[in-house]
């Protein structure tokens, strides 16, 4: 079967007038308007996510909240959070979440040779087989779940390892390769939860007693979504 080319068959429909070609897969020049950032007056919806980053103590805690701290304050940069307001979005925004993801990264190298011991895998074992997660809205909370380790990322490292080692009179000198992630499926809202412009909200990591780890660690909350704003 021949194929009409694209650009050909676009300008087809164009002076046809037709709205679409469904059997192409190709929107019509009214339907493509839905995907353009200006236009005045309207409101866009893009995939997004709100996130916020701070510190595991190494003496551990028993509570972490999180979203309270905009970029800006605190020390606080994009590389730690995107929120622009203390627990709330500014006006107009509005944001649907659709997931939450617990990122912990523990502090030990991924890499050692030596008498180790596999910290990382033990902070994280540690952390995240105890405590409850908590979002609260307004005046109430709309989750509460645990243990920490239902909220699982949706990236982590991936890559390969080739370890060799040979005999010495430091016959306890070993090789480890030592990083370890949250499993499982991404933690679903169903349904949707929808923050709405200067709404306060947070949420919190809670911990019944402090879970100390072998060194501090760097712990964050993703929540995705779809993040609707006015276009431009």
């Amino acid at each position: 079967m021949k194929h009409l080319n694209p650009i050909k068959l676009a300008s087809y429909v164009a002076a046809a007038g037709i709205n679409t070609l469904d059997q192409y897969g190709i929107p019509s020049l009214e339907e493509l308007n839905q995907y353009n950032v200006n236009r005045a007056g309207q409101v866009e919806a893009i995939k997004a996510s709100l996130y916020d980053f701070q510190t595991y103590a190494q003496a551990g805690q028993t509570q972490l909240q999180f979203f309270q701290t905009p970029k800006g304050q605190g020390g606080k940069t994009f590389a730690d959070t995107n929120m622009t307001l203390a627990g709330s979005l500014p006006a107009p925004m509005s944001f649907l979440v659709e997931c939450i993801e617990i990122y912990f990264f523990p502090a030990n190298a991924i890499s050692a040779t030596g008498a180790v011991v596999a910290e990382n895998w033990n902070d994280m074992y540690d952390v995240g087989k105890s405590g409850w997660l908590e979002l609260f809205i307004g005046s109430k909370p709309y989750l509460d779940e645990a243990p920490l380790m239902k909220f699982p990322p949706r990236t982590g490292l991936t890559g390969q390892s080739s370890l060799s080692d040979t005999t010495s009179a430091a016959a306890s000198r070993v090789t480890v390769v030592d990083y370890a992630s949250f499993g499982g499926p991404v933690y679903e809202m169903i349904p949707p939860i929808l923050l709405v412009p200067s709404q306060n909200f947070n949420v919190t990591l809670n911990w019944p007693a402090a879970v100390a780890i072998s060194l501090a660690g760097r712990i964050g909350i993703n929540m995705g979504g779809i993040l609707y704003r006015n276009s431009q």
